[in-house]
Formats: C-alpha cells, structure tokens, sequence
C-alpha cells in the first residue's frame, strides 16, 4: 500500500468553489447611459462588449474546470470503491 488516499470531500469543495466563481461572472454589463459627446459613446459600447466577451469566456473555462474537478472526485470514488469490492472478493 502506498498510503495514498484522495481527499473526496475536499476535491468536492474544490469544485464548489470553482462553480462559485463561475456564477460569480455571470453579469450583465449596460451602458451607464450619456457618457459624453462624440466618440465617447461608441468607445464604451466597444469596451463594454469586449469587457463582456471576455467574462463568458473566463465563466466559460471556470465552470468547465469545476465538471472536470468533479469527474475526478467521481472518478477516485468509482475506482476506490471497485478496488474495495475486489479486495472484498478476494484472489
């Protein structure tokens, strides 16, 4: 034995967490309205849009981390629990 055990309920936080922070960039960003003469407008609707974009990507590539966090959580118990029924089972 090696004494290697992964810690499930701590993997599982993990990926809590991570679906936390995702949910946390999900916001809508609306122009604040009259932002000045000229081009002044269009500059903040173009940052806005980009501010935007980028935020679904960052949401995006977080919520997908926190599934994958969770598989591996998943993944440890299903093997822990086969490797226990095989023990159990004996040669």
């Amino acid at each position: 034995m090696t004494g290697f055990e992964a810690d499930l309920p701590a993997i599982g936080s993990a990926a809590a967490a991570l679906r936390t922070a995702a949910d946390s960039l999900a916001v809508e960003l609306a122009p604040p309205g009259d932002v000045g003469p000229g081009r002044l407008g269009p500059a903040v609707a173009a940052l806005l849009a980009t501010a935007s974009a980028d935020l679904a990507s960052a949401r995006t590539t977080v919520t997908e981390m926190s599934a994958s966090v969770a598989r591996v959580r998943d993944t440890y118990a299903d093997l822990d629990m086969g490797a226990a029924s095989r023990f159990d089972q004996g040669p």
